[in-house]
């Protein structure tokens, strides 16, 4: 799997892959066939401010992590119920500059734009425009269902769900070309051809396999439905919609950054390779570049999405957090939804999703155990696993 538009295999360096190096630590915490999430929006909230012991231990966590060279700099935001969000930082979000990384610091969310995208989905569910047992060949052109086996039998629920046996077109020929050339604009039909040129993990709704292409369709179909880009939809009807003030989809071409905007470094014979300028259009609506934003920002989306105001129909969101099995013997995720993901790890259950894109690596879950929301983001591909883990634990406690 691979977590914010890059592969789970190959690329960067000769012994080392980027998605690994991200999520190996974090997802060997993780339990598979966990139980269900319990995840009741809105019940019984506890809408308090973060207390002192708790900001004290968290901010303790996020110094230790720079300090040991786990990340260059840490973002994080917590907040209780629907309480008002804590955010502090740790360390640089320039490496050359030493510029210290503070709460207000923009950076590249990777797949966290997922449940941006599957909201927006859902939204045009409700309208009428689409529906989850649509197929691919309803809404879009033979030019593109031409290319994909079985798309006369992909649903859109399906492609949300990464269930429809489509493989992932971001491969380590792929990366080598981001690496190469960042600034390269993707177009479509080589995200296809990417694609297409791998032989199918299974038939459409046999099973499960994370993939960006699921979500890069899906950003077509939304602009087929709506008539305007899927870009143009996502930022009226859930940036917009959610009040996030601080989150923005630049548009292909467009490598600009809200400033104060962390660098995102890979590590590369010994050293840290700044791949901050990575176009905005590698990986479309699944993820990569696409999105920047904020820690508090994605606080308030996911508390505006569990609290229901990102739909008009409670039964949207129960569709949305109706988790399946998603078995995956190389991170041991626990289940998928429909644009989120379920963790149940030893020391905490969380749902949400990760985002991974080239340098940054970034995280927005809710615990339901104590009702605490987390976001955060660190800025190199490194062990996300250790940053994570030791905060989920923590926010899982009273």
């Amino acid at each position: 799997m691979s977590a914010g538009g890059l592969p789970p295999q190959g690329g960067l360096m000769q012994a080392t892959t980027l998605t690994t190096l991200a999520s190996a630590t974090l997802f060997t915490l993780c339990l598979a066939g966990a139980a269900g999430c319990g995840d009741d929006a809105g019940d019984d909230r506890d809408d308090r401010p973060v207390p002192a012991a708790l900001r004290a231990d968290l901010q303790a966590l996020i110094d230790a992590d720079v300090a040991q060279q786990r990340a260059p700099g840490v973002l994080l935001d917590v907040a209780i119920g629907g309480g008002p969000p804590w955010s502090t930082a740790a360390g640089v979000a320039d490496v050359q500059q030493r510029t210290a990384m503070t709460p207000d610091v923009h950076f590249r969310a990777g797949s966290v734009l997922k449940t941006f995208v599957a909201t927006a989905a859902l939204q045009q569910v409700e309208a009428g425009r689409l529906g989850l047992d649509d197929l691919l060949t309803d809404h879009l052109p033979a030019a593109i269902t031409a290319r994909i086996p079985g798309a006369d039998r992909i649903t859109v629920r399906m492609l949300l769900a990464h269930r429809a046996g489509i493989p992932d077109w971001v491969t380590d020929q792929v990366v080598q070309t981001i690496v190469a050339d960042p600034g390269h604009v993707w177009s479509l039909d080589e995200i296809l051809t990417s694609a297409t040129s791998q032989p199918a993990p299974f038939p459409p709704g046999d099973g499960y396999a994370y993939s960006n292409t699921n979500y890069v369709l899906l950003g077509e179909i939304i602009t087929q439905v709506a008539g305007r880009s899927w870009r143009a939809v996502v930022r009226d009807q859930v940036i917009a919609r959610a009040g996030l003030t601080a989150t923005v989809l630049p548009e292909p071409g467009d490598h600009a950054c809200p400033a104060p905007c962390a660098h995102g470094y890979v590590p590369v014979a010994g050293d840290l390779l700044d791949t901050s300028g990575v176009d905005p259009s590698m990986a479309g609506a699944s993820g990569g570049h696409a999105l920047i934003t904020r820690t508090a920002d994605l606080t308030r989306f996911f508390q505006q999405l569990r609290a229901g105001a990102l739909f008009d129909r409670a039964a949207t969101l129960d569709q949305m957090f109706a988790f399946q099995p998603a078995p995956d013997p190389t991170i041991r995720l626990a289940r998928y939804g429909l644009g989120v993901m379920e963790l149940d790890a030893t020391t905490g259950h969380a749902i949400g999703h990760l985002g991974i894109t080239a340098g940054y690596q970034s995280f927005m879950f809710y615990i339901p155990a104590t009702d605490r929301y987390v976001t955060g983001s660190i800025n190199v591909m490194g062990d996300i696993g250790a940053v994570l883990g030791p905060i989920v634990a923590r926010l899982s406690q009273p």
